[in-house]
């Protein structure tokens, strides 16, 4: 089983990113996948979003992934890996989320997956202003990720060398793809957020 943990700052297109990479797999490849959604507050919104797209989702509601209900997370992992055993379980934290803090959670108490990647979707839109107004949680987010999507890249300006070139200061080890969730992502960007190394 191998686990994609999927994060980055609220309407940055997570929802949209993970739907499409869901089907990838259950499609293309097919294979199975399980979710794992988390969200702040008692009602999911894209849970029903993952729901109506005939995908089964384990909720996980009332705190970050990272912090209050780490315990929770671990329980689900073990519970879909026992009862369903996908091939993959993907993962969705809150846009509030420190992926790096999750990493390490389910390094240490966690053994039933044999590969774990962490994914940040980048708001290209919105980058210049949330680097301004919440710096420490956009490079808290994007420092420990294995993979970085810079989506809504269909957008007008030349922002586009700036924020990789911003990216690349906070980690240079990390790959970046480029792309706009808005329409069907590439063969090439899916099998990057699948692919292991």
């Amino acid at each position: 089983m191998q686990i994609l943990l999927f994060g980055g700052f609220l309407g940055s297109g997570k929802t949209t990113i993970m739907l499409q990479v869901a089907k990838y797999i259950t499609a293309i490849r097919q294979e199975t996948v399980a979710i794992i959604e988390n969200e702040i507050g008692a009602n999911g919104i894209d849970d029903k979003l993952f729901l109506n797209s005939g995908l089964k989702v384990k909720r996980l509601f009332g705190g970050c992934v990272c912090c209050q209900i780490s315990s929770d997370l671990i329980r689900g992992v073990n519970e879909i890996h026992e009862t369903v055993n996908p091939a993959w379980v993907m993962i969705e934290m809150t846009g509030l989320a420190y992926p790096a803090k999750t990493v390490k959670a389910l390094e240490k108490y966690c053994s039933v997956f044999s590969g774990l990647k962490t994914i940040t979707i980048v708001d290209r839109g919105r980058w210049s202003e949330l680097t301004t107004l919440l710096k420490p949680l956009v490079l808290g987010q994007v420092e420990g990720s294995d993979l970085i999507i810079l989506n809504k890249v269909d957008l007008s300006g030349q922002d586009i060398p700036k924020i990789e070139q911003d990216l690349r200061a906070i980690n240079n080890q990390m790959k970046i793809v480029l792309t706009s969730a808005a329409n069907e992502l590439s063969p090439g960007v899916l099998e990057e957020v699948v692919r292991f190394e």
